[in-house]
């Protein structure tokens, strides 16, 4: 699925250097891999959050999503 964002014509043409410069096939590829080197995001998030969560446990009083 696509979506239009609105950008200024200044940053689209950064956005086309970019997109040389790492010589990949999308403006969405280069605004991920920004969006990772911002965030510090390795390639693959499977097993990310492992050492960062606890083990699930139950709530006794939650009814919400019974049967």
């Amino acid at each position: 699925m696509s979506t239009t964002i609105q950008i200024k014509k200044k940053t689209l043409s950064k956005l086309k250097k970019l997109k040389d410069e790492k010589k990949v096939n999308s403006y969405d590829e280069v605004i991920e891999s920004l969006i990772q080197n911002e965030l510090n995001l390795p390639k693959s998030l499977l097993g990310f959050m492992k050492q960062r969560t606890s083990s699930f446990i139950k709530d006794p009083e939650d009814k919400d999503h019974e049967i």
